[in-house]
């Protein structure tokens, strides 16, 4: 009887080319995510400044208020909410409140404020783009809820 002798070399070769592609495979998809979570990381994103300033009415609070706010950079915008903020005398206005918050929303996103004064009060919303640059700007009827959108500028390259 003739035995045909089987070298261990020959059976292992196909399955290192197999591991070796599931390998590459592996790299590349987990390079994509690399690729994406490195754009997301590096994206162009402002500080915005919510700003809503009271004039009459009674009462040193805003109801209802809500804005839009990026967690991290290259990341759309998520809803914040707050059933009721405090107001602070405005130094540049006389009889009147303001109220504001920093957020970052990501280059070319949408940015917005919305809040309700007390009852008799008139609520002007801003959005300012580093705390100086206003892209959006309203005024409520007294005692409504006011709001502000804009999308924010891309940068310039």
């Amino acid at each position: 009887m003739t035995r045909f002798a089987t070298s261990s070399h020959s059976r292992t070769a196909p399955r290192i080319s197999i591991s070796s592609a599931v390998l590459a495979l592996g790299i590349a998809l987990s390079g994509c995510g690399a690729v994406e979570s490195w754009d997301k990381a590096t994206a162009d994103a402002w500080s915005v400044t919510y700003e809503v300033t009271v004039a009459g009415g009674s009462g040193d609070s805003l109801q209802d208020v809500s804005y839009l706010e990026a967690e991290k950079r290259g990341e759309d915008s998520t809803e914040v909410t707050e059933d009721s903020v405090a107001t602070t005398d405005d130094a540049k206005k006389k009889a009147s409140s303001i109220w504001s918050v920093e957020s970052m929303v990501t280059a070319q996103k949408d940015a917005s404020i919305a809040a309700t004064p007390a009852q008799g009060g008139t609520a002007t919303c801003r959005i300012l783009l580093d705390g100086v640059k206003e892209i959006a700007a309203e005024t409520g009827a007294p005692g409504e809820r006011v709001q502000c959108e804009a999308t924010t500028p891309a940068f310039e390259k």
